[in-house]
């Protein structure tokens, strides 16, 4: 599904960024349901041609801006010093993005993926190419000070830390504290990984 796009100019790259930033913007307030790429557009003060020169349409433009908003200024998570570390920042930076901390809220957008399969197979690759680089990460700096930490196995913590994250933020209405955090890493992930030891 990756399609290959040049490098943005500056000025393309400033263009590109006030469009992702338009519709991260509009889906907070109104829903992906309800967005259009007409209101990105008019918000981005940008054409729909220009749009759709870069996206083939609003799943992937939202897609996009959910990507970017996750992943920041792109600059890897520090190495925390221990597995348990690494996989409390993984679990925040999970929380932030189902919540709309940084950005889009992931949790907006589920009737969004539920209805609108080019969304739902977006969504369901960037979260696996991006818990497959974490998990790679956090294995690499694992091994790296001694601790035992396989990836596929870290793969499947962060699977289930998201979807435990974005199942008890929908059902409770509230994001997951640093204590219900600290709860789903010490009961649940550690413990999926096997000794560390």
């Amino acid at each position: 599904m990756d399609t290959e796009r040049p490098a943005p100019s500056s000025r393309g790259a400033g263009r590109e960024d006030a469009i992702l930033a338009a519709a991260a913007e509009l889906v907070t307030e109104i829903g992906y349901e309800r967005v259009t790429v007409d209101a990105i557009a008019a918000r981005a003060k940008s054409s729909k041609a220009t749009m759709y020169r870069r996206w083939a349409g609003k799943a992937e433009l939202v897609a996009e801006a959910l990507r970017r908003s996750a992943e920041g200024a792109g600059a890897a998570p520090p190495d925390t010093g221990t597995v348990r570390g690494d996989l409390l920042d993984a679990v925040a930076g999970i929380t932030r993005a189902v919540t709309g901390a940084d950005g889009p809220a992931l949790l907006g957008l589920v009737e969004g993926i539920r209805s609108d399969p080019a969304l739902r197979e977006l969504i369901a690759d960037q979260i696996g190419r991006r818990g497959r680089v974490d998990a790679e990460r956090i294995s690499a700096r694992a091994r790296a000070r001694g601790e035992a930490a396989a990836t596929e196995r870290v793969v499947l913590a962060l699977d289930v830390a998201i979807a435990r994250v974005l199942l008890l933020t929908l059902l409770r209405g509230v994001p997951l504290d640093e204590a219900a955090q600290e709860d789903l890493v010490d009961e649940v992930l550690l413990p999926l990984l096997g000794p560390t030891h």
